[in-house]
Protein backbone atom coordinates (compact mmCIF):
# COMPACT_ATOMS: atom_id res chain seq x y z
CA UNK A 1 0.00 0.00 0.00
CA UNK A 2 0.95 3.27 -0.63
CA UNK A 3 -0.04 7.00 0.55
CA UNK A 4 0.64 9.38 -0.73
CA UNK A 5 0.07 13.42 0.10
CA UNK A 6 -1.86 15.50 -2.72
CA UNK A 7 -3.65 18.56 -3.27
CA UNK A 8 -3.85 21.17 0.24
CA UNK A 9 -0.12 21.34 1.03
CA UNK A 10 0.93 20.89 4.43
CA UNK A 11 -2.24 19.61 5.52
CA UNK A 12 -2.59 17.16 2.55
CA UNK A 13 0.76 15.85 4.27
CA UNK A 14 -0.61 15.94 7.83
CA UNK A 15 -3.26 13.99 7.13
CA UNK A 16 -1.63 11.58 4.89
CA UNK A 17 0.22 10.63 8.21
CA UNK A 18 -3.12 10.46 10.32
CA UNK A 19 -4.65 8.32 7.54
CA UNK A 20 -1.33 5.91 7.72
CA UNK A 21 -1.78 5.63 11.38
CA UNK A 22 -5.59 4.75 11.30
CA UNK A 23 -4.26 1.88 8.74
CA UNK A 24 -1.98 0.59 10.94
CA UNK A 25 -4.50 0.53 13.42
CA UNK A 26 -6.66 -1.20 11.69
CA UNK A 27 -4.01 -3.76 10.49
CA UNK A 28 -3.26 -4.71 13.87
CA UNK A 29 -6.69 -4.80 15.41
CA UNK A 30 -7.11 -7.74 12.02
CA UNK A 31 -3.71 -8.77 13.33
CA UNK A 32 -2.40 -8.28 9.98
CA UNK A 33 1.80 -7.95 10.02
CA UNK A 34 2.53 -4.24 9.05
CA UNK A 35 6.11 -2.91 7.78
CA UNK A 36 6.78 0.44 6.47
CA UNK A 37 9.12 -0.41 4.06
CA UNK A 38 9.74 3.57 2.66
CA UNK A 39 9.21 7.34 3.92
CA UNK A 40 9.48 10.51 3.29
CA UNK A 41 7.72 13.60 4.34
CA UNK A 42 4.87 13.19 1.89
CA UNK A 43 4.90 10.09 1.19
CA UNK A 44 4.42 6.55 2.24
CA UNK A 45 5.05 2.66 1.52
CA UNK A 46 3.73 -0.28 3.93
CA UNK A 47 3.86 -3.91 3.13
CA UNK A 48 0.83 -5.66 5.02
CA UNK A 49 1.06 -9.40 5.21
CA UNK A 50 -1.38 -12.19 6.82
CA UNK A 51 -5.06 -14.04 5.82
CA UNK A 52 -7.61 -11.70 4.05
CA UNK A 53 -5.49 -8.32 4.12
CA UNK A 54 -6.12 -8.08 0.12
CA UNK A 55 -10.20 -8.02 0.58
CA UNK A 56 -9.56 -5.80 3.45
CA UNK A 57 -7.62 -2.87 1.70
CA UNK A 58 -8.47 -3.59 -1.68
CA UNK A 59 -11.01 -0.84 -1.63
CA UNK A 60 -9.41 1.98 -0.26
CA UNK A 61 -7.55 2.78 -3.59
CA UNK A 62 -8.16 6.04 -4.52
CA UNK A 63 -8.61 9.45 -3.93
CA UNK A 64 -9.42 10.44 0.03
CA UNK A 65 -10.69 13.90 0.71
CA UNK A 66 -10.30 15.78 3.70
CA UNK A 67 -12.39 18.82 4.72
CA UNK A 68 -11.44 20.76 8.02
CA UNK A 69 -9.94 23.54 10.16
CA UNK A 70 -6.74 22.18 9.75
CA UNK A 71 -4.41 22.30 12.99
CA UNK A 72 -1.59 24.38 12.05
CA UNK A 73 -4.37 27.11 10.53
CA UNK A 74 -4.23 30.10 12.83
CA UNK A 75 -7.41 32.24 11.30
CA UNK A 76 -9.98 29.22 11.49
CA UNK A 77 -10.05 29.38 7.84
CA UNK A 78 -11.65 25.74 6.30
CA UNK A 79 -9.57 23.79 3.98
CA UNK A 80 -10.28 20.94 1.23
CA UNK A 81 -7.23 18.25 0.74
CA UNK A 82 -6.65 15.37 -0.97
CA UNK A 83 -4.58 12.20 -0.07
CA UNK A 84 -4.04 9.11 -2.33
CA UNK A 85 -3.99 5.47 -1.73
CA UNK A 86 -3.02 3.11 -3.98
CA UNK A 87 -3.18 -0.78 -2.90
CA UNK A 88 -1.68 -3.57 -5.01
CA UNK A 89 -1.07 -7.16 -4.30
CA UNK A 90 2.48 -8.82 -4.67
CA UNK A 91 2.58 -11.58 -6.81
CA UNK A 92 3.30 -15.03 -5.67
CA UNK A 93 6.96 -16.13 -5.56
CA UNK A 94 6.14 -18.76 -8.13
CA UNK A 95 4.53 -16.54 -10.65
CA UNK A 96 5.90 -15.06 -13.73
CA UNK A 97 8.80 -12.70 -12.60
CA UNK A 98 10.78 -9.62 -14.69
CA UNK A 99 13.31 -10.71 -17.44
CA UNK A 100 16.42 -9.72 -15.22
CA UNK A 101 17.82 -8.09 -18.15
CA UNK A 102 14.68 -5.12 -17.26
CA UNK A 103 15.93 -4.43 -14.33
CA UNK A 104 18.40 -2.41 -12.80
CA UNK A 105 19.28 -2.53 -9.34
CA UNK A 106 21.90 0.29 -7.21
CA UNK A 107 22.88 0.91 -4.26
CA UNK A 108 23.51 3.90 -2.51
CA UNK A 109 24.10 5.87 1.00
CA UNK A 110 20.75 5.58 3.06
CA UNK A 111 19.36 8.36 4.13
CA UNK A 112 16.88 9.77 6.72
CA UNK A 113 16.74 8.19 10.09
CA UNK A 114 19.09 5.28 10.73
CA UNK A 115 22.36 7.14 11.95
CA UNK A 116 25.69 6.54 11.05
CA UNK A 117 24.73 3.12 10.00
CA UNK A 118 23.04 4.65 7.03
CA UNK A 119 25.55 7.49 6.42
CA UNK A 120 28.36 5.10 6.24
CA UNK A 121 26.84 1.81 4.56
CA UNK A 122 25.58 1.41 0.79
CA UNK A 123 22.07 -0.49 2.33
CA UNK A 124 19.26 1.63 0.42
CA UNK A 125 18.45 -0.16 -3.03
CA UNK A 126 16.87 1.36 -5.79
CA UNK A 127 15.15 -1.26 -8.56
CA UNK A 128 14.08 -0.01 -11.71
CA UNK A 129 12.19 -1.47 -14.60
CA UNK A 130 14.13 0.17 -17.59
CA UNK A 131 11.49 -0.20 -20.30
CA UNK A 132 8.63 1.49 -18.17
CA UNK A 133 11.09 3.52 -15.75
CA UNK A 134 9.19 2.49 -12.92
CA UNK A 135 11.23 2.87 -9.92
CA UNK A 136 11.19 1.46 -6.10
CA UNK A 137 13.35 2.71 -3.38
CA UNK A 138 14.41 1.16 0.26
CA UNK A 139 15.98 3.09 2.45
CA UNK A 140 15.77 0.50 5.27
CA UNK A 141 19.30 -1.00 6.91
CA UNK A 142 19.50 -4.09 5.65
CA UNK A 143 21.38 -4.19 1.89
CA UNK A 144 19.80 -7.72 1.44
CA UNK A 145 16.31 -7.53 2.38
CA UNK A 146 16.20 -3.90 0.80
CA UNK A 147 17.40 -5.67 -3.09
CA UNK A 148 14.44 -8.58 -1.93
CA UNK A 149 11.79 -5.82 -1.08
CA UNK A 150 12.20 -3.62 -3.91
CA UNK A 151 11.95 -6.16 -6.45
CA UNK A 152 9.04 -7.84 -5.46
CA UNK A 153 7.24 -4.23 -5.03
CA UNK A 154 8.85 -3.09 -8.71
CA UNK A 155 7.49 -6.54 -9.96
CA UNK A 156 4.02 -5.78 -8.54
CA UNK A 157 4.06 -2.25 -9.55
CA UNK A 158 4.87 -2.91 -12.76
CA UNK A 159 2.26 -5.80 -13.29
CA UNK A 160 -0.39 -3.26 -11.41
CA UNK A 161 0.88 -0.82 -13.91
CA UNK A 162 0.44 -2.76 -17.09
CA UNK A 163 -2.98 -4.10 -15.86
CA UNK A 164 -4.50 -1.03 -15.48
CA UNK A 165 -3.23 0.30 -18.91
CA UNK A 166 -5.41 -2.39 -20.15
CA UNK A 167 -7.86 -1.36 -17.65
CA UNK A 168 -8.32 2.10 -18.76
CA UNK A 169 -7.89 1.05 -22.39
CA UNK A 170 -11.39 -1.05 -21.68
CA UNK A 171 -12.87 1.81 -19.83
CA UNK A 172 -11.76 4.49 -22.84
CA UNK A 173 -13.78 2.32 -25.54
CA UNK A 174 -16.87 1.85 -23.02
CA UNK A 175 -16.93 5.73 -22.68
CA UNK A 176 -16.64 5.48 -26.11
CA UNK A 177 -19.84 4.10 -26.42
CA UNK A 178 -21.47 5.63 -23.82
CA UNK A 179 -21.45 8.50 -24.68
CA UNK A 180 -19.52 9.65 -21.13
CA UNK A 181 -16.29 10.07 -19.50
CA UNK A 182 -14.83 8.60 -16.58
CA UNK A 183 -16.10 8.85 -13.19
CA UNK A 184 -14.55 10.86 -10.44
CA UNK A 185 -11.67 8.86 -8.46
CA UNK A 186 -12.91 10.03 -5.17
CA UNK A 187 -13.91 7.58 -3.13
CA UNK A 188 -14.12 8.46 0.59
CA UNK A 189 -14.55 12.08 1.81
CA UNK A 190 -13.75 13.03 6.07
CA UNK A 191 -15.74 15.90 6.43
CA UNK A 192 -14.32 17.21 10.38
CA UNK A 193 -16.79 20.34 10.05
CA UNK A 194 -20.22 18.44 10.41
CA UNK A 195 -17.98 15.45 11.82
CA UNK A 196 -18.96 12.85 8.70
CA UNK A 197 -17.60 9.86 7.01
CA UNK A 198 -19.13 9.43 3.54
CA UNK A 199 -17.90 6.35 1.89
CA UNK A 200 -18.66 7.36 -2.07
CA UNK A 201 -19.05 4.03 -3.25
CA UNK A 202 -20.32 1.72 -0.51
CA UNK A 203 -23.05 5.26 -0.43
CA UNK A 204 -22.66 4.72 3.60
CA UNK A 205 -22.38 7.47 6.19
CA UNK A 206 -21.14 7.89 10.12
CA UNK A 207 -20.64 10.47 11.85
CA UNK A 208 -18.31 8.64 14.22
CA UNK A 209 -15.33 10.62 12.65
CA UNK A 210 -13.31 9.80 15.41
CA UNK A 211 -12.97 5.68 15.70
CA UNK A 212 -12.90 6.18 11.67
CA UNK A 213 -9.38 7.29 12.38
CA UNK A 214 -8.82 5.26 14.94
CA UNK A 215 -9.22 2.59 12.38
CA UNK A 216 -12.81 1.47 12.50
CA UNK A 217 -12.83 1.85 8.29
CA UNK A 218 -15.91 -0.97 9.23
CA UNK A 219 -18.36 2.07 9.74
CA UNK A 220 -17.87 3.04 6.24
CA UNK A 221 -17.22 -0.23 4.17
Amino acid sequence: MDVHAGEGGQDSRLFARELLTAYLRFSEAQHFQCEVVYQSDSSWSVLIQGRGCWDAFCNEAGKHVVQRIPPTESKGRRHTSVVSVAVMPLEQKTARTLPIDEIEVTTQRGHGKGGQHQNKVESAVRATHKPSGISVFINGRDQRRNKDTALEILQARVLASQRQSAHDERNRQKALQLGHGSRSGKIRTYNFINSVVTDHRSGKKTHRIDEVMKGRFDLVC
